[in-house]
């Protein structure tokens, strides 16, 4: 819904502890930055988050909604209601800010460069939940979903260790993996999770495109598997593995060659 130049999108029944976790995580990884960005180069994840963050905080400003969210917390809310009016280009924006987020947390993956973690499992789909509210809403002007509505196929909650042995299942997707299908994708994973899969194969050979969304589904997916000692092995044609590489997550979802 359009008002003048600006696109209401709400995020509904942001859960406001989650929000808080998150955001004390991505404070807590932007002030390490400001420490060691100084001694590496301007195109360093460090650096390159801090600029995108100066450029975002200049072309959008700070709304009200983090007070809203902070006072929601001191009240005991426990889920708000949030209306952002954005312009078209906050579409593009969240893509950026998703990738760069994907690229903070394999930074932190591939080595001892940070005392702060990457990002949990379920502050990675929190993210991958809000910034997505915000294509999907600009670009298609599809209704909001809320975050139960979001979490509901993955359960959250209900992730046991898996005990079974020796069990493996393959998914194959094809066509593009983005914000339209990546709702397609979560749901099949989530059907091989609940059957106690210890290998879950993801061949993506026949993937054209694959957008931010469909990145972090990937990581998030990885990082669930292996809380629950499971594995996630990434079957992935050239392109894709490029895309990964210049990501910097090659290193953590190691994609394969597909069969020749």
């Amino acid at each position: 819904m359009n008002d003048g130049n600006l696109i209401a999108v709400r995020v509904i029944g942001v859960p406001v502890d989650i929000w808080q976790r998150a955001s004390s995580h991505q404070e807590a990884i932007q002030r390490e930055f400001e420490i060691i960005s100084a001694g590496q180069p301007a195109h360093s994840v460090p650096n390159r988050l801090q600029k995108l963050i100066e450029e975002f905080d200049g072309r959008f400003g700070e709304g009200n909604e983090r007070d809203e969210l902070q006072a929601a917390g001191h009240q005991g809310v426990t889920k708000k209601d949030l209306c952002f009016r954005v312009p078209e280009l906050a579409a593009v924006a969240a893509r950026r800010f998703g990738s760069m987020w994907a690229e903070v947390d394999a930074y932190c993956q591939s080595g001892d460069h940070l005392m702060t973690l990457a990002t949990p499992p379920e502050l990675v789909a929190f993210r991958e939940w809000f910034l997505g509210e915000f294509i999907k809403q600009i670009e298609t002007g599809a209704e909001p979903t809320s975050w139960d509505e979001f979490v509901l196929p993955v359960s959250l909650e209900a992730e046991r260790p898996v005990r079974a042995q020796g069990n493996s299942e393959t998914i194959v997707f094809t066509g593009t993996l983005d914000l339209v299908t990546a709702g397609e994708l979560r749901d099949a994973i989530q059907n091989r999770r609940g059957k106690g899969v210890v290998e879950l194969v993801l061949d993506l050979s026949n993937v054209g495109l694959v957008d931010s969304i469909g990145i972090g589904l990937l990581v998030t997916t990885h990082n669930r598997l292996r809380q629950e000692g499971a594995t996630m092995r990434l079957i992935a044609h050239p392109r894709l593995q490029q895309l990964l590489s210049l990501s910097g997550l090659s290193e953590l979802l190691q994609p394969e060659d597909p069969p020749a």
